[in-house]
C-alpha cells in the first residue's frame, strides 16, 4: 500500500436526501382563532364587501367604548368602597351592664365639722363666712364646678382668700394638699350607698359592686365594676341602688345635703365623659332601661379606627383639658392625673389662677379651636341607649333618699356589621360581565389575545434583527480543497491544519447543525467536527448509494 492515497479522481456524488413535505397551507393566512370568539370581529375581518366591513367595525368600536366606559365606572365604584350594614338580633345568656357612674351634683361633699375645725386650727381668727368662702375658693381653684359664688368675688377678695389658702396649706404642694383634704374629710363610699341589689340578691356596694372613679369637673365619684352582668330578663335581673344624700358644704338652704345626684352611662370603665348624664331627685323612683348594640364598622379615616375599642372618651376629656386649662395657663388640675398624651407644663395650677377665670374655663364647657385633635371612635364598640322613667313616691324613702333601678329589657342585643358591597370575586365577575355582554369576551380569549400579541411582537423583532445582523452558514468543504485530502500512515483523514481566527470560529459556532456522520463520498460536510478516525474505520466498508446501489470504496 502506498504511503499516500489521493481521492481526487473519485467520482463526486451528492447524497440524495428527500426534502420534508410541508403540511397543507390552506389555513396559513387565516386570522387567529380568538377572532372567532370576539363577537362581530370575524365578520369585520372576513366580510366580502367594504360596506359590511365598515358596518361591523363601527359596531365593534361602539361595543368596545361602552364596555370600557362601564368598566371604568365599576373600577371607580370599587375604589370608593361602597358599603352596606346588616343588622341581626343575637340572644345571649347574660349581658354586661354599661359603666354606671354616680356622682354628687355639687363637688363639696366633705365632713363639714372636721373640715371647719381644720380651717380654724390653721386660721384661728377667720370668721365662719370667710371660712366657707375659703372652702369655695379651694374647690373652685381645684377645677370643680358648681361653686357659683366664686364668680362674684372681686380680685381683691380673691387675693385675700388666696393668702388664707397659703397659710392653710402651708407645708404641702397644691396636689398634695388636695389629696390630703379628700382623704381626711371627703365623702366615702359608705356615705353614698345604703343598699345594692343584683337580680334580687343583696351585695356589698363598696366591696363587690362599686369602685372609686375621678370624673372631669365632678371630682370623686363611684362606678360599677367591670363584668357585672345581668343574667335574667327585665325586672328579675335588674340592678338596684338605694342611695343616701351626701353632705354639701355650701348648700345651706337644704340643710347642707345634696339636692341632686348625677348618673353617667358610658361604654367604658376607664375614662368617664360628661354625657349622657341623668339627674336623680330625692324621693323619686328612677327606672332605667337599656338597649345594647354591638357595632363593627370598616376602618375609614375620620369615621372610626381599629386602634381602640369603644368611644375615645380620653380624647374628649383631653380636648377639654387642653382647651380650657393647659393651653391658657400651662398647668394641670390636681385631680386629673390619669390623662395621657399631654404636653409638658409648669406643674399643678395655683388655685387663684383657676378661681380668677372660673366662669369661662370651668363652669362653662368651651372648647377652643386651637385643639385640632379629632376624637375618632373605635370601629368596634358597644352603643347603649337609655330610657328613664321617673315618678314621685307616695311617701319618702326610709333610711335613704335616692333610688335607681336599671336593667336590659331582654337578654339580646343588635349586632350591626358593615361590609363592602363589592368583593374581589364580585369585582372580577362584574368586569367579566361587561366585556361578555358587549363583546362576548372571556378570560381565555384575553389570554389568547395577549399570547398572540407577544408572539407577533417577538417574531417581528426577530425578523428585523436577522435582517440587520444576518447569520452566515460556513461550509468546511468550500474552505478546503478536496484534492489535498490524503490518507497517510498516521490514519489522519482530516485536511491539513489551518490557522483560524477567533471571529471565524465564532461564525462557525453560530450555525452548527447537529447531524449524523456524513458518508465518505459526500462532498458537502454540514458539521464542523467529525469523530476521530471516522474515515479510516469506514473506508473499506461498502456503502449503499441511493442512486447507484452498492459501491465498494
Amino acid at each position: 500500500m502506498p504511503d499516500k492515497i489521493t481521492i481526487a479522481g473519485w467520482k463526486h456524488v451528492r447524497m440524495f436526501l428527500p426534502k420534508p413535505q410541508k403540511q397543507c397551507d390552506c389555513h396559513v393566512n387565516d386570522p387567529p382563532p380568538w377572532t372567532g370568539e370576539v363577537h362581530g370581529l370575524s365578520q369585520a375581518l372576513m366580510s366580502k364587501t367594504l360596506r359590511m366591513r365598515i358596518f361591523w367595525w363601527i359596531v365593534i368600536i361602539i361595543c368596545i367604548s361602552l364596555g370600557a366606559f362601564t368598566t371604568v365606572l365599576i373600577i371607580i365604584e370599587y375604589i370608593q368602597g361602597p358599603t352596606a350594614t346588616s343588622t341581626t338580633i343575637r340572644l345571649v345568656d347574660s349581658l354586661e351592664f354599661p359603666a354606671i357612674t354616680i356622682c354628687p351634683k355639687v363637688p363639696d361633699s366633705f365632713n363639714i365639722t372636721g373640715l371647719r375645725g381644720d380651717i380654724k386650727e390653721s386660721l384661728p381668727d377667720i370668721s365662719d363666712k370667710t371660712a366657707d368662702d375659703l372652702l369655695e375658693f379651694f374647690v373652685a381653684g381645684s377645677g370643680l364646678e358648681n361653686m357659683n359664688d366664686v364668680t362674684y368675688f372681686n380680685r381683691t377678695y380673691l387675693s385675700h382668700l388666696n393668702n388664707y389658702y397659703k397659710i392653710w396649706s402651708e407645708g404641702y404642694s397644691v396636689d398634695g394638699f388636695f389629696e390630703i383634704i379628700q382623704q381626711k374629710y371627703g365623702y366615702k363610699c359608705e356615705d353614698l350607698f345604703y343598699e345594692c341589689q343584683l337580680a334580687g340578691k343583696i351585695l356589698d356596694c363598696c366591696n363587690d359592686l362599686m369602685v372609686r372613679r375621678v370624673v372631669m369637673r365632678r371630682g370623686i365619684c363611684y362606678q360599677t365594676r367591670k363584668n357585672v352582668n345581668q343574667s335574667e330578663a327585665d325586672d328579675i335581673g335588674r340592678i338596684v341602688f338605694s342611695l343616701k344624700a351626701p353632705t354639701s358644704y355650701t348648700s345651706v338652704k337644704t340643710n347642707y345635703t345634696q339636692t341632686q345626684l348625677i348618673v353617667y352611662i358610658t361604654d367604658n370603665h376607664d375614662v368617664v365623659t360628661e354625657f349622657p348624664r341623668f339627674y336623680l331627685y330625692p324621693n323619686e323612683w328612677n327606672r332605667m332601661r337599656f338597649t345594647a348594640r354591638l357595632i363593627e364598622l370598616i376602618q375609614n379615616k375620620g369615621v372610626c379606627t381599629n386602634h381602640i375599642f369603644g368611644r375615645d372618651a380620653e380624647c374628649l376629656v383631653r380636648k377639654w383639658y387642653l382647651s380650657n386649662i393647659i393651653i391658657p395657663f400651662n398647668c394641670t388640675l390636681p385631680y386629673l392625673k390619669s390623662i395621657t398624651k399631654l404636653p409638658p407644663t409648669t406643674g399643678v395650677c395655683k388655685p387663684d389662677v383657676i378661681a380668677d377665670n372660673y366662669l369661662d374655663k370651668i363652669q362653662y364647657v368651651w372648647n377652643s379651636a386651637e385643639v385640632n385633635e379629632e376624637c375618632t371612635p373605635g370601629c368596634n364598640r358597644w352603643d347603649y341607649q337609655t330610657s328613664v322613667q321617673q315618678s314621685q313616691t307616695l311617701s319618702p324613702f326610709e333610711d335613704y333618699t335616692f333610688n335607681l333601678e336599671a336593667s336590659f329589657n331582654d337578654l339580646q342585643y343588635e349586632y350591626v356589621k358593615e361590609i363592602y358591597t363589592t368583593s374581589i370575586p364580585g369585582f372580577m365577575s362584574q368586569i367579566g360581565g361587561q366585556f361578555g355582554f358587549f363583546l362576548g369576551l372571556s378570560i381565555i380569549t384575553l389570554i389568547q389575545m395577549v399570547l398572540y400579541g407577544f408572539h407577533s411582537a417577538f417574531m417581528f423583532a426577530k425578523k428585523h434583527i436577522q435582517r440587520k445582523f444576518p447569520f452566515c452558514k460556513i461550509h468546511p468543504s468550500d474552505d478546503y480543497p478536496r484534492s489535498t485530502m490524503t490518507f497517510d500512515n498516521s490514519t489522519n483523514i482530516y485536511p491539513p491544519e489551518k490557522n483560524i481566527s477567533k471571529e471565524h470560529i465564532a461564525t462557525l459556532s453560530r450555525r452548527v447543525i447537529a447531524t449524523n456522520p456524513p458518508s465518505p463520498v459526500s462532498t458537502v460536510i454540514d458539521s464542523v467536527d467529525l469523530p476521530p478516525h471516522w474515515g479510516l474505520r469506514n473506508i473499506d466498508q461498502s456503502r449503499e448509494n441511493p442512486l447507484f446501489g452498492n459501491s465498494n470504496m
